[in-house]
């Protein structure tokens, strides 16, 4: 019995420590996986962060959104070609938007939820803006660039991690136990 009353402090500590090592990869790949949506649809991606729901998610601005997310891409129809191998038709249709065009759908925005005891604390801008509270993003270009910023974690033991992005690259690198600005 007095080796579970002494465990038991230290096995809390190290089940908080993993879950804010899990939730900072996670938020690493939705990084990643934002830098990458950008480059290959050609569009500005958002990382949007909730604070105040202990949320993030990626989107699409100036997109409207409904069950699907409607994107317009300028394409030659005689580079298109359907699944069965079949070509498009090429005759002009009067309600069509353009023979040049193709509609792409897209799933909505999937919003990630923070595992407790992790939590997201702070966005950290590059121009030195701090956002702890409601909601803020970060944007990143078709070019493989972004704003830049750190986005500050952290958990019940007080223990902090700094994930700082690079604007010129968008690459994240981590900085641990960092202190809340």
């Amino acid at each position: 019995m007095l080796a579970v009353g002494v465990g038991m402090p230290t096995f809390l500590r190290t089940y908080r420590s993993e879950i804010l090592r899990s939730e900072t990869s996670v938020l690493r790949s939705t990084i990643q996986h934002a830098r990458y949506q950008a480059i290959v649809r050609q569009h500005a991606m958002s990382l949007n962060m909730d604070f105040s729901q202990q949320t993030y998610w990626i989107e699409m601005p100036d997109i409207v959104e409904t069950n699907l997310v409607l994107q317009v891409l300028s394409l030659s129809t005689n580079a298109l070609a359907f699944t069965d191998g079949t070509a498009p038709d090429t005759a002009p249709q009067a309600d069509d938007l353009s023979t040049n065009a193709v509609i792409v759908a897209l799933p909505t925005s999937t919003r990630h939820e923070m595992v407790s005891p992790a939590r997201l604390l702070q966005l950290q801008a590059v121009d030195s803006t701090a956002t702890a509270s409601g909601v803020a993003s970060i944007s990143f270009y078709p070019n493989g660039a972004c704003q830049g910023g750190t986005i500050l974690l952290g958990n019940a033991n007080d223990d902090t991690v700094a994930i700082e992005l690079d604007p010129l690259t968008s690459l994240s690198k981590l900085l641990p136990n960092a202190p809340m600005r």
